[in-house]
């Protein structure tokens, strides 16, 4: 019995190693869009493919950024969701193209309503998902993304 039993240290060990999963690498999706507000926005957030409040801070500011060059809103752009973001969100609905419909995509992903694609189109995707998670959210489910819409997406 003793010659066919290991050592119990070198049970231990593979026991161990069996153990440990593969290195997590977070969800490419969720990579890309951090890549993205990086680039377009300049946040330099770490790109390590989880939804956290750095992220989220991410896709305030290029909200904010957006609302800024194509409002002339003349906020802060902190990536603090408040009432003058809030008041500056536009109406965004099917047919809108550009980065604040991508930031839109995106922070529906983030949480948990899948557009089927960030390409900043606002089709029929996008509204099923702004629609699911107006639903969510007890907000009225016409699948225009208003000021609620967003301030339940960000605040």
């Amino acid at each position: 019995m003793n010659g066919t039993t290991p050592p119990p240290t070198q049970v231990e060990s593979e026991v161990i190693v069996k153990d440990i999963p593969a290195k997590d690498s977070g969800n490419q999706t969720i990579k890309s869009i951090q890549r993205k507000l990086n680039s377009r926005y300049r946040t330099k957030i770490d790109v390590d493919g989880y939804y956290g409040p750095n992220t989220k801070k991410a896709l305030i500011k290029g909200f904010q950024t957006e609302l800024n060059k194509q409002y002339g809103a003349k906020i802060n752009v902190d990536g603090i969701w408040g009432p003058k973001t809030k008041a500056a969100s536009p109406n965004v609905r099917e047919g809108a193209v550009g980065n604040i419909t991508y930031i839109l995509q995106a922070a529906l992903f983030l949480e948990g309503h899948n557009p089927h694609g960030m390409d900043g189109i606002f089709g029929s995707g996008t509204e099923i998902a702004v629609k699911a998670f107006q639903r969510a959210n007890g907000l009225s489910a016409d699948g225009i993304a208003g000021e609620n819409t967003f301030a339940k997406l960000f605040g």
